[in-house]
């Protein structure tokens, strides 16, 4: 079921980010490193909130059209 793989890897995703996945920016040699990294990771976050949004009604018209 691919709506719920999805919702997998978005979990999956935020708890790796929460246990320490932002790391990486304590080493940035530069502000420039550091921007670009950020940008990034807003790029990431916007990019798994439209993949659960569209996972979960995927998941919700598959529900219903079971009913």
């Amino acid at each position: 079921m691919p709506p719920a793989f999805a919702l997998t890897a978005v979990v999956v995703f935020w708890i790796v980010g929460a246990a320490g996945g932002m790391g990486f920016l304590h080493d940035a040699q530069s502000a420039m490193d550091m921007l670009t990294g950020l940008y990034l990771m807003l790029a990431v976050v916007a990019v798994s909130l439209i993949v659960t949004v569209l996972a979960l009604m995927d998941l919700a018209h598959i529900t219903s059209a079971r009913r």
